[in-house]
């Protein structure tokens, strides 16, 4: 649908772009427009106007409260590819290309819901928490099921993503993904590490319809860690508990094969580097 006069707000502060959200329903937020402006090219979004959060500064940067790294939602995805955790810092140096990184934002990255997006096992496996703004108030939830769907998330109406807060976990963190090349091209698969105190916990893209980790799988990363089991054991265990899409990029078989290989490369990293924490 083309839009003969769309509804265009640029507010400078959180509270100004709650209220041109309530002022216009069926609005799309917009920040960097690496996700909405595709999704309009290629017709597959309608928005009665759009709401930018490019003026609102205080949407972007990454600082530190307490155990928890805080990083503004607004916060361009070329910052990240140095932050102190290096999961996040190595999935964000793997997404697009320069220019897309200096654009795209990590509240982008999130509320576009999509399993194959770089950003969301990173933030998966660190335990991530975000900071959901509305007229009434904050809400933190665990990033951990907020995606239900592709392109859905817990997101109510109202509400803006302000922040992610991810713990400051002091052990091993890492990123790798597989794609037919590194940029402009979404991953076909990607799976993300944190170790600390000798517990694993691992996640994954493009291995079901939302960003997907298990506590089995996890079990059976510690024991690798420490030894308790195989390789074949946590290719085993990946190849059960994921339910990853057929499409003609690669078949599930092959994703379900390719996720298996990951999880062992980043628990074999994570022995390496000693991957206990403190």
């Amino acid at each position: 649908m083309l839009l003969a006069a769309p509804m265009f707000a640029l507010p400078e502060t959180p509270d100004e772009a709650l209220a041109a959200l309530a002022e216009r329903p069926g609005a799309v937020v917009v920040a960097g427009g690496t996700e909405v402006m595709p999704d309009l090219l290629w017709r597959t979004r309608e928005a009665a106007g759009f709401v930018s959060l490019r003026r609102v500064g205080a949407l972007r940067g990454v600082r530190v409260d307490g155990e928890d790294l805080v990083i503004g939602a607004g916060t361009p995805v070329a910052a990240l590819t140095g932050a102190p955790d290096a999961g996040l810092a190595a999935a964000a140096a793997s997404l697009g290309t320069p220019l897309v990184r200096t654009e795209a934002t990590i509240g982008g990255n999130v509320v576009s819901a999509l399993p194959y997006r770089n950003l969301l096992p990173a933030l998966l496996a660190g335990g991530a928490r975000l900071e959901l703004t509305s007229a009434t108030g904050v809400r933190t939830v665990p990033f951990d099921g907020f995606v239900t769907a592709p392109g859905r998330t817990g997101l109510a109406a109202g509400e803006l993503l302000t922040a992610i807060r991810l713990p400051r976990h002091g052990g091993f963190a890492d990123y790798v993904k597989v794609g037919r090349r590194n940029a402009q091209f979404v991953a076909t698969v990607s799976a993300a590490v944190v170790s600390r105190d000798g517990v694993v916990r691992l996640a994954f893209g493009n291995a079901g319809p939302t960003p997907l980790r298990s506590d089995d799988v996890d079990a059976v990363g510690t024991a690798l860690l420490d030894g308790q089991a195989t390789p074949a054991d946590l290719r085993a265990a990946v190849a059960a508990a994921v339910d990853p899409p057929e499409d003609p990029i690669a078949s599930a078989d092959y994703r379900r094969h390719a996720l298996g290989v990951l999880a062992v490369r980043l628990v074999t990293r994570a022995q390496i580097d000693g991957g206990l924490g403190s």
